[in-house]
Formats: C-alpha cells, structure tokens, sequence
C-alpha cells in the first residue's frame, strides 16, 4: 500500500506564497524613488533602508500616513488545462509605512528611530472547472464514455509586518552609523480542494478528492547595520541585513486524500481508500536571508540621480513546519503508506536574487519636486524535488516603474514643515509556473488527472501612493 499512496500523491504537491523582496517599498518618497534610497535617504524611512542616514536629517519628523491603494490581476494561461486560464483580480488597500526620528538638542549627532512597515501583503484566489463527456475508465470496468468533472479551488495568502527601532550617530559631518532592530511577524494561508469524478449511466461513481490546508504565524527579529556617507553633491550608503532570529511560530496542517473505485496501479482493479491528517499547535520556522547592499545619490543642480542594489543570498531547503508523531495516514486499518508526520511536512526554500533600483528626483521649484523610478523585483523560488508541501513558488519577475510629485511647506527658518505626495505605480511581471492541476487527459493512474506541465503567468498592478510628512 505504501508505493500504491505514493503514485496517488504523485503530481498533487502543494505549495503557496511569493518569494519577492522588493514588492513593496516604504515612505512615500522612498516608494516613489523604487528604494534607491540607500545612498541618499532624506526622510524618516532611513531606519528602514539605511539606519546610517537618520542622524543626518536635521530635524525631527514623523509621518503619520503612508498607504497605497492597489488593483492586481494575476493570471496563467491554460493554468487548469486547455482554454481553463487561471486569474485573479484584488483590489487592497496596503498600508506602506508609518515612521518617525527624534533628534537630541543636547547630544549632537545622535538620533533614534522607529519604522512600521507590511513588508509582504499578497493574496490570490484562483478557480476552474471543467465537465465533459469522455471515456476516463477502463471499458472493461466501465464501458464507453463517463460523465467527467473535474473542479480546483486555490486560495493563497502571506501578510508580514515589520516594527523597530534605530540608532543612528554621525562621527563626522561625513560619516554616519546606524543599526535597527525589526520584530517580524508573519502569516501564511493555503486552502487547495481539486476534486475529480467520472459517472456512468450504471450509475457509478469513480474520483478523488485532494485537499490541502496551510495555516502558519512565525515571530523573528531581523537585524540592519547601515553606514552612510555624505559629500554635500555626493552621497553614498552600505547595509547588511542579517537573517531572521527566530523567536517563535505555530501551524495547523491538514491533508485529505479520498480514492473513490479508481485502478491507481494499473491493475485491473478499482482501489478505494480514505487518507487524513491533521496537526494544530505544530511547530514553525521562516527563514530570511543575508542580504548587502549599496547606493549612491548624484545631485546635479536641481536633479538628483540614485541607484541601489541589494543581493539577497539564498535560503538551503529546510523544514518549515514540523509534525510529531507517526500513526498511518491511510484510515481503515490499512497497513503500510506514508506517516502523518511525512505528510505533514512542509518546506520552504529559496535561490538568492540581485535586484536594481533607479531614480530621477528634479526639483523644479523649492517646494515642488518631481520623481521618477524603475525598479527589478526578482523571485527567489526554490526547487523543492519530490517534497509533498512546500512554501513559496514565485517563479515569476516583476518590474516597477512608479512617478510622482511632491510638494513642501517651510517654516521662517527655510525648513521643511509639511511634505505631501502622490504618485501612480505600475507593474508589470512575467514567467513561468507548474499548473496547480490539469484537467486534459485525466488518467485513473493519476486520480483523474493530466500531468502538470509550465505554463506563462502574468502579473500587472496598478497603485496609488499617497504618502505626508509633519516635521517638528
């Protein structure tokens, strides 16, 4: 029974959730600028890109919103099979960053920090069906053409959320340090139901069901030393992102394998069996990884050129949610198959990814600037092999391009008092991903299932950024 529950998992792995860095960026100007911020951030969102630069503002601020409304369509063509493209269109309200920086009359050079971001915020829900009149079951076990249905219900979700504080002190009037501390919490949902059936005029009912349940919260704390570096015309910055500490998380995972009358070996005969597990209270680990980066702003009279780049080394395969426990995941005293704690496991993993970040600020009037950006956002996927539950499967690219203005009020002494902007993103991916199900040429070996095959997904959204600063 065991190799027999084996061919029945075969081609039904599951797996949720993106692997992209740079998705969202943070602080309006921040935003607009793609985050080539590293070298020359000027606001407070520098605890967030490099903790080196917020003893360099000269004054202390807060902004008090910063969100950004976004409409997103994801869709795969043929994702369900031939003519059943997979899509799904959101529209979420994403709140970017909330920031502020203290500075110290009587301790020059020192300043402190804190940064609220949703780092990730991504969902999609994606459905097919597909009935028709075709001969799925051996005739000597049912004779002609069945009545075939074959349904899929994917919904996916991942939220993370971003809180620290900073330090910052300018040894010189050159050269800044700085370090912050993030406390990351995390949430990831799956919910995959395919069910597939055959019924003939006897009446006779052959099929599956597959089902897959993902919940999971993970805490961490993440660590960024920053260093910053200001020539008046020229600044430059450096950081180093450390991996996640981990400091807690639990899942709940669930699997269901329901075999209705179906020759999974080939055999001749119909097999018929239940399979289910499910675990609360399990243990969960996220891991993120090292990452460097590096910038620099060019003021050239009223217009500013900036670049960053960031590269995020890769994450090994490890278990991202681990079962206890060994009782047969098969039901009804069958003996032999896999163990609850084998297919409860689930994995996560990613390759590294360098993504890049250019921006033109021109400053046409001094209180009116305008911004202009583009920037890569890479997936980090991993190849998961023969893993029955995995985590993360962003095997597409996207490409930000994101413009806006921004307009300032000054006190008498010239100094910024209120900072408003708003801005239009726009992005635009593409790639390729493993169909969740194919319902074209269902074989009984297969559960009344094709084989999967890659297929080109696409991805546009379209946001606005509305972001303000009061300074103190």
């Amino acid at each position: 029974m065991k190799w027999l529950l084996l061919l029945a998992l075969a081609g039904t792995s599951v797996a949720a959730q993106d692997h992209h860095y740079w998705t969202h960026q943070f602080g309006t100007r921040s935003g607009l600028r793609g985050g080539a911020v590293v070298g020359g951030c000027e606001d407070t969102s520098a605890a967030y890109y490099n903790p080196g630069r917020l003893a360099f503002l000269r004054n202390d601020a807060i902004k008090v919103n910063a969100t950004g409304y976004q409409l997103s369509i994801f869709s795969m063509e043929d994702g369900a099979g031939k003519g059943l493209g997979l899509s799904s269109t959101r529209g979420d309200i994403i709140p970017l960053a909330a920031s502020g920086v203290f500075l110290f009359d009587g301790a020059p050079g020192h300043a402190v920090g804190f940064q609220i971001v949703a780092r990730q915020y991504f969902k999609a829900r994606v459905s097919a069906r597909r009935e028709a009149m075709i001969n799925v079951i051996d005739d000597a076990r049912s004779a002609g053409a069945e009545d075939y249905i074959g349904s899929l219900d994917l919904n996916v979700g991942c939220e993370e959320y971003w809180a620290g504080l900073c330090y910052s002190f300018a040894m010189t009037d050159w050269l800044s340090i700085g370090m912050s501390n993030f406390g990351c919490l995390r949430y990831d949902d799956l919910d995959l139901r395919i069910s597939s059936r055959a019924v003939n005029s006897s009446p006779a009912t052959f099929g599956a069901d597959n089902q897959a349940v993902i919940s999971r919260w993970n805490l961490r704390v993440v660590s960024k030393l920053g260093v910053a570096l200001d020539f008046n015309n020229l600044k430059l910055g450096f950081t180093v992102t450390s991996p996640g500490l981990h400091l807690g998380g639990g899942a709940t995972v669930a699997r269901q394998l329901t075999v209705i009358d179906l020759d999974i070996n080939g055999d001749g005969t119909g097999e018929s069996f239940e399979a289910n597990a499910r675990q609360d209270g399990m243990t969960s680990h996220f891991r993120t990884p090292w990452s460097i980066a590096s910038g620099l702003d060019w003021r050239i009279d009223a217009t500013t050129l900036a670049f960053t780049w960031e590269w995020f080394l890769p994450v090994g395969k490890y278990k991202a949610i681990t079962p206890s426990g060994s009782a047969p995941f098969i039901r009804g005293g069958i003996t032999g198959g896999q163990s609850t704690r084998e297919v409860l496991s689930v994995y996560d993993g990613r390759r590294g990814a360098l993504n890049i970040a250019l921006a033109v600020e021109n400053r046409w009037h001094e209180d009116w600037a305008g911004i202009w950006s583009f920037r890569t956002d890479y997936g980090a996927d991993y190849i998961h092999g023969d893993s029955p539950m995995f985590l993360g499967v962003t095997t597409w690219d996207l490409f930000h391009f994101a413009t806006g203005v921004a307009y300032t009020t000054r006190n008498d002494d010239n100094l910024p008092k209120h900072e408003f902007m708003i801005g239009l993103q726009y992005t635009l991916g593409a790639g390729k991903g493993v169909q969740p199900v194919n319902f074209d040429n269902p074989l009984e070996t297969n559960l009344l299932l094709g084989k999967t095959t890659s297929k080109p997904i696409s991805y546009v959204a379209i946001g606005l950024v509305v972001g303000y600063t009061y300074y103190f």
